[in-house]
């Protein structure tokens, strides 16, 4: 498939690229059953580098661990939004437990359970830093992983990058490193024929500005949100840049939604049929049977505990 007309670099974008990009939908704002904090003016505005974003349901404990994992690193210029989807102990609670509610730079806001993308909307609007980085709950970040991003930024003028990161099953660890791509084309293939995926959603950063005029999260998918995410920007000739460095520690875990790889599958076949468009009769039904198999495979070694 062509890279067309919306075609844009990572390293670079016009503003008439930035017009041609479609602009997050309007919508009121986040339904809020307990009072949001951390949004009244503080008493010095901070407009900071990166607005580190954690999307948040039932995790009390792993959040305020994500939490202090970006407040113990070496770069000071961020701050954390953190949305509360719907936790029945709500999220404030367990920050205030964990003397982290007077931290300026940590924003709580609270809504009812909406899902995954609508949770991640809502810190995106909330957002003020010039890049977004994701954090998922359970994740960590490296000491230095903030640093080494807003570095890698600085250095290549990238617009959105993504990372290696550190795998933790039990008491093992182990370096995943990704691939890079020559072009957004070659990574879309990647991410639609690959068993594991060319890319990690928490330490990817993406310039605020880029990522509300591609349209934020798909709202309408339950799952793999991420991934759609990813297809549409390749498909619209963004290029992510990849930093080969671990930059944030993941824990795989029973309760993990990577693991949902069966009810997944129907949503992989709807990305497949929408971003392959092949010229060859067939193309799309053979990538649909190879990442079938993929799926099942990986869910039959996961059910047998390994």
């Amino acid at each position: 498939m062509s890279e067309g007309p919306f075609a844009v670099r990572a390293a670079q974008v016009t503003d008439r690229d930035h017009r041609a990009l479609q602009p997050l939908p309007g919508a009121p704002g986040p339904n809020v059953d307990a009072p949001t904090v951390g949004l009244t003016e503080p008493v010095r505005r901070v407009t900071p580098a990166i607005s580190v974003c954690i999307a948040v349901r039932d995790r009390p404990e792993l959040l305020v661990t994500s939490i202090r994992s970006v407040l113990n690193g070496t770069f000071d210029d961020f701050e954390i939004v953190v949305v509360d989807d719907g936790s029945t102990v709500p999220a404030q609670e367990c920050l205030a437990a964990a003397g982290l509610l007077a931290d300026q730079r940590i924003r709580l806001v609270r809504q009812k359970p909406s899902g995954i993308s609508t949770a991640r909307n809502t810190a995106l609007r909330v957002a003020r830093g010039r890049y977004i980085t994701v954090l998922d709950s359970d994740d960590q970040f490296t000491e230095d992983g903030l640093a080494r991003i807003q570095e890698f930024l600085t250095e290549t003028g990238s617009l959105w990058i993504y990372t290696d990161y550190e795998e933790l099953v039990g008491s093992s660890a182990r370096v995943i490193s990704l691939p890079s791509y020559p072009t957004a084309r070659h990574m879309l293939w990647s991410v639609l024929t690959r068993p594991r995926l060319p890319f990690k959603h928490s330490g990817m950063s993406i310039e605020r500005e880029l990522l509300l005029r591609l349209g934020g999260y798909d709202e309408k998918l339950p799952i793999k949100v991420d991934v759609e995410l990813v297809l549409r920007a390749l498909a619209n000739g963004v290029h992510p840049a990849h930093l080969g460095h671990p930059v944030v520690r993941f824990h795989r875990h029973e309760g993990s939604i990577s693991r949902r790889r069966i009810a997944g599958l129907s949503v992989w076949f709807q990305l497949i049929s929408r971003y392959t468009r092949p010229r060859v009769p067939g193309l799309a039904l053979v990538i649909k049977t190879v990442r079938a198999s993929s799926e099942i495979g990986k869910w039959a070694v996961s059910a047998l505990g390994r």
